[in-house]
């Protein structure tokens, strides 16, 4: 027996060989299969991490050292929650700007944010500034080739200026409508003569509906006649209404000398802002906190303006501009959510900043904000009181298993009852209490991180 294993033993080396082989052979392919795959996945994966001098794009927290973000070239809106002095600006929005490799537009509304970003060809548009660059309101009209689209715009501009809320009563809605229609007639009437928009405004309010009326048909433009002929046989009152109403939406740009001074059409080689100023600039718009009631009307025309800019933006224009609008619900009703739908193909990310839901609620009602949230592949929370808010996130996030153990015992025998039971994976109560991190919601889940300060 001996024997027959000792021949057997230059028979067995072979085989051992070839299975050897056989297994570093599957070990090798299988390790370069899962390589491969984990390489797949990181790449196809939305949200990354790097290191902060390698992260570049909306950078959203850190951990560890590492900075997570979504590249700059990716798709995907982004909408920050945060009260005040939760790190809205400070850890998302200036990382982000500061580290933004194509162009960008921004609403600042206390002026940090500009003074924090050292930006190559920075434009800053800032109203209160009598020495401002202008904001030339009728630039994308003036390229209009078409009459009858220009007159189209024109009414799409009285639209900007003068929004439906979703708090007006009916009262309040018939003198908004029939108001845009005088508004629109005053357009179309003294653009066709040539007007800038300034002294367009000012006519307005220095006259009468009566005389308004009487310059209208004056101007023997048919197109701004029709929107003044229903009010022919009108109750007067309800007129005087009604213009009141759209001397109320232009009050701003034809009473106050800031404002008349940096709303024009540029002399020759004045340098001008406008929406398209974004395919080349990184451009700021400057409004202090304290005016920022006043100024609204002229934030929500530029912001309505630049957001239908982006959505006939040419197809060959392909790099990323990044639209951030800080204190959002702010800038009145905006076509936000058509924008949101649109932009994704258009290489344009918004990243919207706001304290609750509340506020949102509150011009766009709860519909509209619903379908709002859906079309923000990234969702912020730095820390929020409101309840809704809280509630709405906490869903949202989903919920953990926690097994329930109880025992009983009587004189023969002792039961163990074990009980699912399912709990928010994140209590609601603790989005107010987040202090130093963030919660980052995306298609993939939902992470915890460190907020990224600026300053640190």
């Amino acid at each position: 027996m001996l024997n027959t294993t000792l021949h057997m033993v230059p028979l067995l080396k072979p085989l051992i060989s070839i299975t050897l082989i056989a297994f570093i052979v599957y070990i090798t392919i299988t390790t370069s299969l899962k390589k491969k795959i984990s390489t797949r996945v990181a790449a196809s994966s939305i949200l990354q991490s790097a290191t902060p001098d390698r992260a570049h794009g909306v950078i959203f927290g850190k951990e560890k050292g590492a900075v997570f973000f979504s590249p700059a070239n990716d798709e995907g809106h982004t909408i920050v929650f945060g009260g005040s002095g939760s790190g809205k600006t400070s850890s998302l929005l200036i990382p982000t700007l500061r580290s933004w490799t194509g162009t960008s537009l921004t609403i600042d509304i206390s002026g940090d944010i500009s003074t924090n970003c050292d930006m190559h060809d920075k434009v800053i548009f800032e109203p209160s500034n009598i020495n401002t660059i202008p904001y030339n309101i009728f630039n994308s009209i003036d390229k209009i080739t078409d009459i009858n689209e220009k007159y189209e715009s024109l009414e799409q501009l009285a639209y900007m200026l003068m929004p439906e809320s979703e708090r007006m009563d009916d009262n309040a809605r018939f003198f908004l409508t029939e108001g845009r229609k005088i508004l629109t007639a005053a357009l179309i009437a003294f653009y066709s003569q040539g007007m800038d928009f300034i002294p367009i405004c000012e006519f307005i309010i220095r006259n009468s509906f009566q005389n308004l009326f009487s310059a209208i048909d004056n101007s023997h433009c048919e197109a701004a006649i029709q929107y003044i002929n229903s009010f022919q046989g009108a109750n007067e009152k309800n007129t005087a209404g009604c213009k009141q109403s759209a001397d109320n939406a232009i009050k701003l740009f034809a009473t106050n000398s800031k404002i008349k001074k940096c709303i024009h059409r540029p002399v020759k080689h004045e340098l001008c802002f406008c929406a398209a100023s974004v395919e080349h600039s990184n451009v700021f718009i400057i409004i202090d906190d304290v005016q920022l009631e006043l100024y609204a009307p002229l934030v929500h025309v530029i912001t309505a303006q630049c957001l239908d800019y982006f959505s006939s933006r040419p197809a060959e224009y392909t790099h990323s501009i990044l639209f951030a609008l800080d204190e959002f619900a702010s800038f009145g009703k905006l076509d936000i959510t058509a924008a949101l739908r649109k932009l994704r193909k258009k290489h344009v990310r918004i990243m919207v900043l706001t304290q609750s839901m509340a506020d949102i609620d509150l011009i766009y009602g709860r519909s509209e904000r619903m379908a709002m949230m859906n079309n923000f592949q990234f969702k912020v929370v730095l820390g929020v009181s409101d309840t809704d808010t809280q509630e709405y996130f906490a869903k949202l996030i989903g919920n953990k298993i926690i097994q329930n153990h109880s025992v009983s015992r009587n004189a023969k025998s002792v039961t163990r009852t074990y009980t699912d039971i399912k709990e928010y994976a994140v209590e609601p109560a603790q989005l107010a209490h987040l202090k130093n991190e963030l919660l980052l919601l995306y298609p993939d889940g939902y992470i915890r991180l460190s907020k990224n300060f600026y300053f640190m």
